[in-house]
């Protein structure tokens, strides 16, 4: 992240959803390393977000900082889906299976409601703000490549047909 900042501050004006400027996106880029090298319980939700393909990352530091924008969203990214409820994660708790789904009910960026992989018509649980409680129960992130008997990817019911 040091050597995003180092590079950020190279440049100059540009615009993007958030930030009016490079220079503007460079000072909450230090104020977010700053929180994450310092606060008792990090939080890389706002730079995982920044450097998410195609946000603010890629629109200032384009083709040159393409490599090291998609390194740091790699490890932010890991660390999310293993410190937090990301939205699609598939999910496993007493031998039930699951996916992290986006409910009216979440904040934005905060998911927490699992889709369980059952018969029934909407068989959902909140868990919102409560990961470490669910990974202190058994609860634990699966293999992505996990195919579900019930559910689709994104949580909604498969269509069975004869």
């Amino acid at each position: 992240m040091h050597l995003a900042e180092k590079l950020l501050s190279e440049f100059k004006g540009g615009y993007c959803r958030k930030f009016d400027s490079a220079e503007d996106f460079h000072k909450a880029l230090i104020d977010g390393i700053f929180d994450v090298e310092f606060d008792n319980v990090p939080d890389f939700t706002q730079i995982w977000n920044w450097f998410a393909p195609t946000c603010e990352w890629d629109s200032f530091a384009g083709i040159e900082g393409f490599e090291l924008g998609n390194r740091i969203f790699m490890r932010t990214d890991y660390w999310k889906k293993n410190h937090d409820f990301v939205s699609g994660t598939k999910v496993s708790v007493n031998g039930e299976f699951g996916v992290i789904i986006k409910s009216e009910l979440d904040k934005p960026n905060l998911f927490g409601t699992i889709r369980w992989d059952t018969a029934k018509e909407n068989d959902t649980e909140d868990w919102n703000e409560m990961f470490g409680t669910f990974t202190k129960i058994g609860g634990k992130i699966i293999d992505q490549n996990h195919i579900f008997k019930y559910i689709n990817d994104d949580g909604t019911k498969k269509t069975i047909t004869d």
